[in-house]
């Protein structure tokens, strides 16, 4: 890795943190110190407990007011205080009805667990919604034994991490985006954040038409060969910064924001023709940010959410590179953007277990590029995921399945179409620089594993092509990997 590289990577990596420190403690005078969730948000669920000292402890909900006082069970209580759920206003939480279970989801709990000032609102709540009317010791008590399920220094969050959790089973945990390697889409509870990182590398390396792989040695220029070309791609790593902004509107509707960084080597050959040698070429280079997303996500019920993604054209489609003294526009694989606004609506599938160790579920994503950049547009992509996941205390592992389907090129860029031109060009083509040589089929298979710590997780995933089928000559995919972090406040 070159020396700008490796700069440039740790500014990013800075950079995030930076932000990430800097929104927590903005948010500190409010936020529950036991899950670093947004007290204000919760204004159904808030608890506040005064010690005999005199000190007083605002937290979000119930589940994290029992870890509070089993952190504190040395300190004499004065009085507990809850959110009505009718009211959202302070109640005695010992003199309140509770309801356990029913249909509305929970907060930071598998099992809901609502307060209410006056019976006859919880009996309300019951008949629309379901569940069963207990005391204040017995909620304490079921709250107890889910921190003790979770086996996650107490902590269970609802509706943290890459899929729903609202219908989660005793023993749930708060897990990462079981496939943080791609863009699961998902929602927030109101008024909660979710600031996410991650560093992705994609390594090509040998030729293929369709399915089948192409030595180097069948490509050159006016040897008789089957391919017929100048310059001779022979490697190519991507290498992009991904940093992504998540906030709940409602419970319902979570808004995001992304943004990337990339970089993009590729290797090659050149070969002059009959009569002289086949010698490598300084590796092409493009780097800079990419295109920017806006996506809005609506929790449709517990199990799907359908969202709807624009692209906007920020990223560089006019790069360019250097070879035999001449500057040309750098192949449509070089560039960083797409020069075109496009739509991206996706369906998500998310379902648990009744115990919510294991997790499974799917998404369909369909890409369209509008309008034309210079002449030219990606062809539009489909894209499907599948995961199963486990949880393993703090610890969670997945398997996923990804296909994805890619038109060719429509049109073609003008100044691209330069290389292969006979006076101002090479005179022959490079393969990257033919939109017949784009787009395809590829299925991978990926697995990942992350761990939790409060509001932080940390996550690595890593995968292989199980099949692959190109149009025209392009370099394969021959592995992916992808690290990252995120963080909730």
């Amino acid at each position: 890795m070159s020396l700008n590289r490796i700069l440039i990577s740790s500014v990013l990596c800075l950079l995030f943190i930076c932000c990430s420190l800097a929104a927590v403690y903005a948010k500190e005078g409010r936020t529950c110190h036991i899950c670093g969730m947004d007290i204000s948000a919760q204004s159904k669920s808030r608890m506040t407990i005064v010690y005999e000292d005199g000190s007083t402890v605002e937290l979000c909900s119930v589940r994290c007011a029992s870890e509070e006082m089993k952190q504190n069970s040395g300190n004499r209580i004065r009085s507990i205080m809850v959110a009505d759920y009718t009211t959202e206003e302070m109640v005695d939480a010992k003199t309140a009805t509770w309801v356990i279970g029913g249909s509305k989801p929970g907060v930071m709990t598998p099992v809901a667990k609502w307060a209410f000032a006056k019976k006859e609102d919880a009996d309300k709540f019951i008949s629309e919604n379901g569940g069963q009317s207990a005391a204040f010791d017995e909620v304490i008590k079921a709250a107890s034994m889910e921190i003790a399920d979770s086996g996650n220094n107490g902590h269970a969050h609802h509706a943290h991490g890459g899929h729903n959790m609202d219908h989660m089973g005793p023993g749930a945990q708060m897990t990462f985006n079981p496939a943080f390697g791609d863009d699961i889409y998902h929602t927030h509870p109101a008024g909660m954040w979710m600031l996410n990182y991650r560093f992705m590398h994609v390594n090509m390396n040998g030729l293929r038409a369709g399915t089948t792989d192409i030595d180097s040695g069948n490509v050159g220029f006016n040897r008789n060969k089957p391919y017929n070309y100048m310059m001779i791609p022979t490697s190519m790593s991507m290498d992009m910064h991904m940093f992504m902004l998540m906030y709940g509107i409602t419970d319902r509707i979570t808004a995001m924001v992304m943004a990337n960084y990339q970089v993009n080597v590729m290797n090659m050959l050149m070969d002059m023709g009959p009569g002289k040698m086949v010698g490598s070429e300084p590796p092409m280079q493009t780097h800079g940010f990419g295109d920017m997303e806006l996506r809005g996500i609506y929790k449709i019920n517990n199990y799907l959410s359908g969202s709807l993604g624009v692209s906007i054209p920020t990223g560089s489609t006019r790069e360019t590179f250097i070879t035999m003294r001449k500057s040309f526009r750098a192949p449509y694989d070089m560039q960083l953007g797409s020069g075109t606004f496009d739509l991206k609506p996706a369906i998500t599938y998310s379902a648990l277990s009744a115990d919510a160790k294991w997790n499974w579920g799917a998404q369909a994503m369909y890409t369209a590029h509008l309008g034309r950049n210079d002449g030219w547009s990606y062809g539009d992509t489909f894209k499907a995921t599948s995961w199963i996941q486990r949880a393993l205390g703090p610890v969670s592992v997945w398997l996923r399945l990804a296909f994805t389907d890619t038109g060719r090129i429509r049109g073609a860029d003008p100044q691209i179409n330069l290389i292969n031109h006979p006076v101002t060009g090479m005179g022959a083509p490079m393969p990257d620089a033919d939109p017949n040589n784009y787009g395809g089929q590829r299925l991978d298979g990926l697995i990942g594993m992350s761990l939790t710590k409060g509001p932080v997780s940390i996550g690595i995933e890593g995968g292989l092509p199980i099949y692959q089928s190109l149009n025209g000559l392009q370099l394969q995919t021959s592995w992916l990997l992808t690290i990252g972090g995120q963080v909730m406040f």
